[in-house]
């Protein structure tokens, strides 16, 4: 399928291994012109440099911590100078605390709130307005099936997400008639380090195998098994693309029918 996405203009952000990676990388499959960005130096670097050389397109890494707010100034700054506009957001953040309410103290909801809101606030309200400008937009959160159906050993990452996706579908009604999709996708468990990080937390925590915990997770889809970041990298392409135009204002489940919810 032709997606339309040569020439387009993208910046995804966590983009130095996992979802993020995988979406960048598609992206760049599909010949838009790609920025990307991470906390660390040596690995956006070695990401940018690895995906040009699978895509043979130029991908520009940037350092940026988007909890902090002259990072995000800085990055999007550098994005605006390399790309000369952003037509797609790809928006994928760091993993907020995971602990049940108990557990979860202020710094954690503090944190939470900088890593799955402030983001999506603050860069949404730098590029909406040169999108709906220009009558082409697209914002893509990456959010969490937590967010639609809540999990109460995370309930930072579950009410936050939830958040996100309300923020999302208002952004969709509001800019849509402008050309301006926005939408998030919720994806389940996927084969990545984030996820076999999180299992070694839930091991050590419970006392099991990390082995353990990820057959169940792995056997939580009715699929029995995890997600491959490249497929969700790849419906990212397409909402992003002229193609996608019609998705808007909606929460995506890819978890291989996992959730209940229809």
């Amino acid at each position: 399928m032709e997606l339309g996405l040569a020439g387009k203009t993208a910046l995804v952000t966590g983009a130095s291994y996992g979802l993020g990676y995988a979406c960048a990388k598609e992206l760049s499959r599909e010949a838009a012109k790609v920025v990307i960005c991470s906390r660390e130096k040596k690995r956006i670097e070695v990401a940018a440099s690895e995906i040009a050389r699978e895509t043979g397109h130029q991908v520009v890494p940037v350092v940026a911590d988007l909890t902090s707010e002259v990072d995000r100034e800085r990055l999007l700054d550098e994005a605006q100078a390399a790309l000369g506009h952003i037509d797609i957001l790809v928006l994928s953040t760091g993993h907020p605390p995971t602990y049940p309410f108990s557990r979860a103290t202020d710094e954690h909801w503090e944190l939470g709130m900088s890593l799955i809101l402030q983001p999506a606030i603050k860069l949404t309200r730098a590029l909406l307005p040169q999108m709906r400008q220009r009558r082409y937009g697209r914002l893509i959160f990456i959010g969490s099936i937590f967010g639609l159906e809540p999990e109460q050993s995370s309930i930072v990452q579950s009410t936050l997400r939830t958040g996100l996706n309300a923020f999302s579908k208002c952004i969709g009604t509001e800019a849509a008639a402008d050309g301006v999709t926005s939408n998030v996708i919720c994806p389940g468990y996927f084969d990545t380090p984030l996820v076999t990080s999180l299992a070694a937390q839930y091991a050590d925590e419970a006392g099991v195998p990390v082995a353990q915990i990820l057959n169940e997770w792995k056997n939580f889809a009715p699929s029995k098994k995890f997600g491959r970041p490249e497929d969700l990298g790849a419906f990212v392409s397409l909402l992003a693309s002229p193609r996608g135009e019609f998705f808007n204002g909606t929460s995506i489940v890819i978890d291989g029918g996992a959730i209940r919810q229809y």
